[in-house]
């Protein structure tokens, strides 16, 4: 569209404005050439070599691994497994094509979400403190850096390895693909770059029906501001719906029978709590960040609306919009977790892992927390102590307190953290699983012959894993019977093939052994394997005869 050449020039800058523009050019560190170009490919990179070590999905993701390939054969089927999510489902169902590297394609985007995950946190972290620098300090810039690395270190490190972060990741969960974008989502908005932002919002929306709440009034803000943009926000909004619930009618029917699925959690959720919320937040989110992050979040948000309402209008742009998202982080990341606490309120399962998104909000809040202490540290020792006038000293020196502080302060990092070795055993473990059900399906003559024994039975939460090797739904697969203080065994039909499995190295052998000895008094004749962590009891005899 043209406009008469008197009215083309741009008016003249306000003189806020031009300070603004000056103060951004002074403090924003230089940006990285094809950063998240460079990013997406290190991730994958870093998340393709992980696969050198035993690695498995878990239940969540083998269904949707499951559905990803029902969909590419038009035969989707989703009762029996966990609730829908398109998100997933829609990169399983392109790597279906791949065959039997479906499971570690997933496997390596999901880690490669994690990892981008981790290093966005790093990045906000550091961006926020970068601007929160006090402008009569003039260090050099190698020492103007120490501060913004610490934060984003603290920051990066917390999401990292605490709460079961690496562990879901590392088992395929959708969380860390979720709060990559977010997290761009947000450095793109911040950049000025809002339809990016509102498509990675849309990609986060497929992931957690959550992000709808704060999505959907980005989307009509967006086309307030932008006329252009309507078709865009209103086409996702369409491409969301129809992703979400279509599906759903398909596969089962129902376009509500996720919801109907999550409101069954499993039993030691807290929606089976006196107080579900209560149980949520103090039990499963609370524990979810160090305390002392935590802290530092609150005193740094404290902080933050302190000079806002006192000195706001003396500060820069920059300091301005930094204190303000610090807020905004803040009370977003505790508002997600009293979310998720009202959705268990409300019968829902609660997981951990759905809490994820609120901890990388309040860990970047407490990092800048540690960050901002040590420009103020630096900033003291630089005025006071003439030694260090003038110097990068009083930087390091103010930076590595902090870190100390983050390190040795009660309660120990050591004991708030998760184990790795713990971890690595119960991930090698779940490999092991993966492992030995293949190796069976192999030794029995392929998935074929299994299933033409006869009904396939194995532990709950291996059916997905075990309906993907024989190439059959979900529900094509029996979990064991229900096991109550009355009936302590099942009475027959008994299943003719079964992979009896623990969920983890220290759970129960399901289905029990006290139940297979009474299908065999009921008539059973079972013949046995024993591979590792994995049980193979069969009894074709029956079936050939049927």
């Amino acid at each position: 569209m043209s406009v008469p050449t008197a009215h083309s020039a741009a008016p003249a800058a306000r003189a806020d404005d031009q300070v603004t523009t000056e103060d951004s050019t002074r403090r924003t560190p230089p940006s990285i050439p094809h950063f998240y170009g460079w990013l997406v490919g290190v991730a994958l990179v870093v998340a393709t070599l992980s696969l050198l070590f035993p690695s498995t999905p878990s239940y969540d993701p083998w269904a949707w691994l499951v559905w990803g390939r029902e969909i590419a054969h038009l035969n989707l089927h989703t009762p029996g497994g966990p609730t829908w999510k398109p998100l997933p489902v829609v990169f399983t169902t392109v790597f279906s094509v791949f065959g039997s590297a479906q499971p570690n394609l997933w496997l390596v985007l999901a880690r490669a979400g994690a990892f981008i995950a981790c290093v966005m946190v790093f990045r906000l972290a550091a961006r926020l403190t970068w601007r929160l620098r006090y402008p009569d300090v003039t260090d050099g810039r190698l020492a103007a850096l120490a501060a913004p690395t610490l934060a984003g270190l603290v920051a990066a490190a917390s999401l990292a390895l605490s709460g079961g972060f690496l562990s879901a990741s590392t088992l395929g969960y959708s969380e860390g693909l979720l709060v990559a974008a977010v997290l761009i989502a947000i450095e793109r908005h911040l950049d000025g770059h809002r339809h990016q932002a509102f498509i990675l919002g849309f990609v986060a929306a497929l992931d957690r029906p959550e992000i709808w709440l704060f999505w959907g009034p980005y989307g009509l803000w967006l086309m307030w501001r932008d006329r252009s943009s309507r078709a865009l926000v209103i086409g996702l909004a369409l491409a969301t719906l129809f992703l979400w619930f279509v599906p759903q009618k398909w596969g089962s029917g129902s376009f509500f029978s996720g919801v109907t699925r999550a409101h069954h959690p499993r039993s030691n959720s807290s929606a089976f709590a006196s107080c579900p919320f209560c149980a949520e937040l103090t039990d499963h989110a609370w524990p979810q960040v160090l305390v002392r992050l935590k802290a530092a979040a609150a005193l740094t948000v404290l902080a933050a609306l302190i000079g806002l309402g006192r000195g706001g209008w003396r500060l820069s742009g920059e300091r301005l919009r930094a204190m303000a998202l610090l807020v905004l982080f803040g009370v977003v990341g505790l508002g997600w977790w009293m979310l998720v606490a009202l959705e268990t309120q409300g019968g829902f399962s609660g997981n951990d892992r759905y809490l994820v998104l609120g901890s990388a909000l309040i860990e970047i809040t407490g990092g800048v927390g540690f960050g901002w202490a040590a420009l103020a540290i630096g900033r003291w020792l630089d005025r006071h102590v003439a030694a260090l006038r003038r110097g990068a000293l009083a930087s390091a020196l103010a930076c590595g307190m902090c870190a100390l502080f983050f390190l040795l302060a009660p309660n120990w990092v050591g004991t708030n953290y998760i184990s790795i070795a713990r971890t690595h055993r119960s991930l090698l473990y779940q490999a092991h699983l993966r492992q030995d059900l293949a190796a069976l399906i192999a030794h029995d003559g392929g998935a074929r012959h299994v299933l033409a024994c006869g009904t396939v039975m194995t532990e709950g939460f291996q059916v997905p894993m075990v309906a993907w090797y024989l190439g059959v739904h979900t529900l094509g697969v029996e979990a064991p019977p229900p096991v109550t203080p009355a009936r302590p065994v099942a009475p027959p039909p008994w299943p003719h093939t079964i992979f009896q499995a623990r969920d983890t190295s220290d759970a129960e052998l399901l289905p029990l052994p006290a139940t297979v000895i009474a299908w065999e008094h009921d008539g059973a004749r079972y013949t046995f394997i024993h591979h590792r962590t994995m049980w193979f009891f069969q009894d074709c005899a029956k079936a050939a005869g049927a």
